[in-house]
């Protein structure tokens, strides 16, 4: 019974992460757009996820636990599972195994993500520069005047 749990957890754990490897491309867009508003309820999305994946993966260890407890077995060990069960053992192996592909992908993903990250906020910055350029002026102590800041914190909030 704890066996079939952990199945059930790790296939959760896997549509969990196909799901969020659809989302974290949908950011692209986002992000190409300059949407602030979507990146934040995407940002929000994303703790959820998170938050879910960490409870999910407690539980899959939990399972993992007591079924190598119940089978008698002092650790938890993929290969000693599927001599013990071998067919929930092999579906386990397969499902790890496509939760390592999916991680890989959302890795990069979320590597594609940073550096579009990056190009917007050097567009944004060229913005913000073009409406209030840095005085080129310099005074009498050889420093740039109105060097402070121009612009202290963005709201997306209107």
């Amino acid at each position: 019974m704890d066996l079939e749990n952990a199945l059930e957890k790790a296939l959760s754990l896997r549509n969990a992460l196909a799901t969020e490897v659809e989302n974290a491309r949908g950011e692209r867009q986002l992000l190409g757009n300059l949407d602030a508003n979507g990146l934040f309820a995407r940002a929000a999305q994303r703790g959820e996820f998170l938050a879910d994946v960490a409870r999910i993966e407690r539980e899959l260890v939990d399972f993992l636990a007591r079924a190598t407890d119940t089978a008698g077995v002092s650790e938890i060990s993929l290969t000693k599972l599927r001599a013990l069960f071998p067919r929930e053992g092999e579906v386990l192996v397969r499902t790890l195994s496509e939760i390592r592909s999916l991680a890989g992908a959302l890795n990069e993903v979320n590597r594609l993500n940073q550096q579009l990250a990056g190009r917007a906020l050097a567009c944004v910055r060229g913005y913000l520069d073009a409406l209030h350029p840095t005085p080129r002026a310099y005074d009498r102590r050889g420093t740039r005047a109105f060097s402070a800041p121009a612009l202290a914190m963005v709201s997306s909030k209107g």
